[in-house]
């Protein structure tokens, strides 16, 4: 059976998972849990859940990097057997619309299989929305049961599972226990998933956008940047309530932020008035990836901090240079050349 539990963050290469960031002063306004860090919108991140929904795209989602590009389509490969026409056969039968629903939630999955190679895995958003995932597909007929490679563009890796059409015309997948890279399944387990023919047509329904994968898995990985860093600001504000200077260093803060991660390197780079003003940095480890630089500013003579996120134009290695001090409040903060303020 597909696992349509929802998680937010899942355990992917190059994929970030946050930890649980402690709060050092518990003070309104600020730093408190990092749930109330919303940069991803509610509707993208509702998304991300729905996308990683199933273990099959689990699996392919756990070895894709960020270098996906759009490949022209190819005709599934069809091994050789010794009736040819048993093997086109077959093809022709799996071209078309499968739907699986999940019956306990009643959430439908539907497989397209096209005559060029193409699968597109379709998932629900809500009542009226849905979304396609663009993969790659691949059968053999010759064995028993048949086999089935599933792929994404570029990726050298394929999850490799067994199929079969059962007497009743459906088709059975084993979905469960797959992954890219792994031994193919030699028999069916009764977690296999089956599938229902709803429809020859072999184009994708009215309304239902294509994924752009890359684009998605970007912006999600870049949150981490933005996470961590409006959480450091938050608790440098609350830092300086207390100790009436700012944090040198990360363990000051004491929100569990490790220095680096897979993807992002972290930093505090103290003033020569340690009072007056800190700057953070967040600098990209993966070349796709934009870079990022928080300040805290004293604005009001010493009553009053304000904070900034200064997010790089394009993708980048080196994070944004310090924002121009305000002279009165966050509005006349400006982030340098080459970067945009966020926050």
């Amino acid at each position: 059976m597909l696992d349509f539990r929802f998680t937010l963050f899942l355990p992917m290469k190059n994929f970030f998972q946050l930890p649980v960031l402690a709060s050092p002063v518990q003070k309104p306004g600020f730093l408190g849990s990092n749930a109330d860090i919303s940069l991803l919108s509610w509707r993208e991140t509702r998304f991300l859940r729905i996308l990683l929904a199933s273990s099959l795209l689990i699996g392919l989602l756990s070895n894709i990097n960020t270098t996906v590009n759009a490949q022209s389509a190819i005709a599934p490969v069809v091994a050789q057997s010794p009736n040819p026409a048993t093997s086109d056969a077959v093809a022709k039968r799996l071209q078309g619309q499968w739907e699986f629903t999940e019956p306990s939630s009643g959430n439908k999955l539907l497989w397209i299989f096209t005559p060029i190679g193409e699968l597109f895995m379709v998932l629900p958003y809500d009542a009226d929305t849905r979304f396609a995932l663009p993969l790659k597909y691949e059968i053999d007929p010759t064995p028993q049961p048949m086999h089935l490679n599933v792929t994404l563009p570029e990726e050298e890796q394929r999850v490799m599972t067994i199929f079969e059409f059962t007497a009743a015309g459906e088709l059975r997948v084993q979905i469960e226990g797959t992954n890219p890279g792994e031994p193919r399944p030699t028999a069916f387990d009764s977690e296999a998933t089956v599938f229902s023919k709803v429809d020859d047509a072999t184009t994708l329904p009215p309304g239902v956008e294509i994924i752009d994968v890359e684009a998605r898995l970007r912006k999600a990985q870049e949150s981490e940047g933005k996470i961590y860093i409006s959480s450091m600001n938050r608790a440098q504000q609350a830092y300086r309530l207390e100790n009436e200077q700012f944090a040198s260093n990360l363990q000051e803060l004491g929100l569990g932020i490790e220095s680096e991660t897979e993807i992002y390197r972290y930093q505090i780079l103290p003033q020569s008035d340690r009072a007056s003003l800190v700057m953070m940095t967040a600098t990209a480890k993966v070349p796709e990836l934009r870079s990022y630089t928080g300040a805290v500013f004293v604005v009001d003579g010493q009553a009053t901090t304000v904070t900034a996120i200064c997010e790089t134009d394009q993708p980048s290695s080196t994070p944004p240079a310090m924002p121009t001090v305000p002279s009165q409040g966050s509005a006349g903060i400006q982030c340098p050349p080459g970067s945009h303020l966020i926050k």
